[in-house]
C-alpha cells in the first residue's frame, strides 16, 4: 500500500489594466495551503514521514509537508486541514500524498489520491481558483468552494460526486486533453483510459450512506456547505 515517491492611457484602457493587476495580485496573494494538519482521528490512521522514510501512528495536530502522506487503515478515518481551513477526509483504506515540490505562488496545493475514498471540502468564496487539486488516477479535480466525494474503483476508473459548489475535472486521452465542469447535484465517472462522458444527476449509494451523512454533518458544522445539503 505504501507508495513513496512520490504613453498615457485612455481612462477605459487604464481601468482594464488596473483590474487585471488587482486580479493578478489577488491570485499571487492566495495563501499557501501547506502544510496539512491532522484535525480529527478515528481508529487506526498513519502518516508518512519523509525524513524517516517510514509510516507512524497519526496524532492530532501532526503536520504533513511536501512529499509526505497519510492513510486510514481498516476501520480508520481522519481529517486533514489546510492552512486556509479547507479539508480532506479519508475513509477507511484510503491514502493521500502531497506533491514533493512546493506549489508556485498562487498555484493550488497538489494532492495525490492513491486509492479509497476521499471527501474534499473547500470554504465558499475562499479564492479565485481552486485552493487545492486532487489527482486521482486518470483525473485531476479542483473544487471551487463546496464539497465533493472521490472514489477510486477497482477497474481504474474514478467516481466524482459534487454535493456543493463546482468542481473542474481535467485529464488526457492519448494526446488530447479534456475538461469537464461538474456542478452541485451532479456526478461523473472518469474511466481509467479515455475521456469521460458528460456529468449526470447525482445518485445515492447505500453502501456509502453513512460516509456521506457524516461528511455532510462535518460540512455544515465547518461552514463548507451552507445549511441545506444536496441529497
Amino acid at each position: 500500500m505504501t507508495r513513496v515517491r512520490i504613453a498615457p492611457l485612455a481612462g477605459a484602457a487604464l481601468g482594464v489594466l488596473l483590474g487585471a493587476a488587482l486580479w493578478a495580485g489577488a491570485v499571487s496573494a492566495q495563501p499557501a495551503e501547506s502544510p496539512l494538519t491532522v484535525a480529527t482521528i478515528s481508529g487506526q490512521v498513519e502518516v508518512y514521514r519523509r525524513a524517516q522514510n517510514a509510516w507512524e501512528p497519526a496524532r492530532l495536530r501532526t503536520q504533513i509537508a511536501k512529499g509526505e502522506g497519510a492513510r486510514a487503515l481498516p476501520g480508520g478515518r481522519l481529517t486533514l486541514r489546510s492552512v486556509g481551513g479547507h479539508a480532506l477526509r479519508l475513509a477507511p483504506l484510503s491514502q493521500v500524498f502531497l506533491a514533493e515540490d512546493a506549489p508556485a505562488a498562487g498555484a493550488p496545493l497538489a494532492v495525490r489520491m492513491d486509492g479509497g475514498r476521499v471527501w474534499v471540502a473547500v470554504l465558499p468564496g475562499a479564492s479565485l481558483r481552486a485552493p487545492l487539486e486532487v489527482q486521482a488516477g486518470p483525473v485531476t479535480v479542483g473544487l471551487r468552494g463546496g464539497a465533493a466525494g472521490l472514489r477510486a474503483n477497482g477497474d481504474g476508473s474514478v467516481l466524482l460526486r459534487v454535493y456543493h459548489g463546482v468542481a473542474v475535472c481535467s485529464g488526457s486521452a492519448g494526446d488530447r486533453k479534456w475538461e469537464r465542469m461538474v456542478k452541485a447535484g451532479e456526478e461523473i465517472t472518469v474511466p481509467g483510459s479515455g475521456a469521460p462522458g458528460e456529468p449526470s444527476s447525482l445518485t445515492r449509494d447505500s453502501a456509502e450512506a453513512a460516509w456521506v451523512a457524516w461528511n455532510q454533518e462535518q460540512d455544515r458544522a465547518g461552514g463548507y456547505a451552507g445549511s441545506t445539503p444536496t441529497r
